[in-house]
C-alpha cells in the first residue's frame, strides 16, 4: 500500500477519520496563486453540584491549495473525566465525592490527505490516519487510503462529491475487564483490514450567516463483507462574524463487528466555536 501511496505523490512533490473527508468542500479548479486555509474549533462543559464532570473537545484544520494540487491536515481530541455512582442508586455520596475523578472518554485522531486534480472535477487521492479511542475498543487504528474523488455538483450555494476508494487498515485494540472498571488495556488482539470504501459529501449554504453539511462512509471489509463501518458526520454553522462561528455536530460511527465486549453505535454531538485564523 505504501509503493502505491509514494507513487501517487510523487509526480505532484506532495480521512471515515483526518483530512476530514469532504469532497464538496474541495475546491477543483487550478489555482494561479497558492490558496491556505487555517481553522480552529473549541467547545466543552464543566458541571458541579448534583453532578460532577468535565468534557473538552478541539479539533485543528489546516489545507493548501496550489495549482492542480491540495494538501490537507486535521486532527483533534475528545477528552471527559468526572465522578462515578458507583452503588447506582442515582446520587453522588459524600465518599464517591471524595474519589479521584475517574475518566469517562478519550479520543485522539488526525489525518494526512494529498489530492491531485486531473480535471475541473475529477482528482486522485493518498489518505493517512490514525485514531486512539480506547473506551471504542481501539488502542490504535491506523490506516492508508488512495481512491478516486469526483465533483458531481458545484453551485454558488450547494456542493455534491464523491469518492470510491481503497483503505488498508492496521488495528490494534483494547479490551474491558472482568470488573468493568478498565477499558485502557491493551489487548494481544490485531488485526489488518483490507476494505473498500464509498464517500459522500453535501454542503449548502441557506444564505450568507447559516450553511449545512453532511459526510457519509461506509467501509466494507473486502475479505468478510459482513464486517460493514458506516461514518456519518452532520453539522449545522452559523457565522458571527467574518471569522468566528458557532457550530452545532453530530458524529455517528456504526460498526457491525464491533471489538469484542464493546457495543456497534457510538455518538458524539457536540456545539462548538470555530475560529477561521487564515
Amino acid at each position: 500500500m505504501l509503493p502505491v501511496l509514494f507513487a501517487l505523490i510523487a509526480p505532484a512533490v506532495a480521512q471515515d477519520d483526518l483530512a476530514e473527508f469532504s469532497a464538496a468542500d474541495q475546491t477543483t479548479e487550478a489555482v494561479e496563486e497558492a490558496d491556505t486555509d487555517l481553522s480552529a474549533e473549541l467547545g466543552g462543559a464543566f458541571v458541579s453540584g448534583n453532578a460532577v464532570y468535565y468534557s473538552l473537545n478541539a479539533s485543528l484544520a489546516f489545507a493548501h491549495r496550489w495549482t492542480m494540487n491540495k494538501l490537507a491536515l486535521s486532527g483533534g481530541a475528545n477528552y471527559s473525566s468526572g465522578k462515578i455512582d458507583g452503588d447506582g442508586d442515582g446520587v453522588l455520596s459524600d465518599s464517591e465525592r471524595d474519589l479521584a475523578n475517574q475518566e469517562l472518554a478519550r479520543k485522539f485522531f488526525g489525518d494526512l490527505r494529498y489530492d491531485r486534480y486531473l480535471t475541473d472535477k475529477d482528482a486522485l487521492y493518498a489518505w493517512v490516519g490514525a485514531l486512539h479511542d480506547p473506551y471504542a475498543g481501539y488502542s490504535a487504528r491506523i490506516h492508508e487510503q488512495v481512491g478516486y474523488a469526483r465533483t458531481l455538483v458545484d453551485s454558488d450555494t450547494t456542493r455534491l462529491g464523491a469518492e470510491v476508494g481503497i483503505d488498508w487498515a492496521e488495528e490494534f485494540f483494547t479490551e474491558a475487564q472482568a470488573d468493568g472498571t478498565d477499558f485502557l488495556e491493551t489487548s494481544d488482539t490485531y488485526e489488518n483490514v483490507l476494505a473498500g470504501r464509498i464517500g459522500v459529501a453535501f454542503t449548502h449554504a441557506f444564505n450568507d450567516s447559516v450553511s449545512f453539511s453532511d459526510t457519509a462512509e461506509t467501509y466494507v471489509n473486502v475479505v468478510n463483507p459482513a464486517d460493514t463501518r458506516v461514518l456519518n458526520t452532520a453539522a449545522l454553522t452559523s457565522k458571527l462574524s467574518d471569522r468566528f462561528s458557532l457550530k452545532v455536530s453530530n458524529q455517528l460511527t456504526f460498526d457491525n463487528v464491533p471489538v469484542e465486549g464493546f457495543r456497534k453505535v457510538d455518538q458524539t454531538t457536540m456545539a462548538t466555536f470555530v475560529a477561521s485564523i487564515f
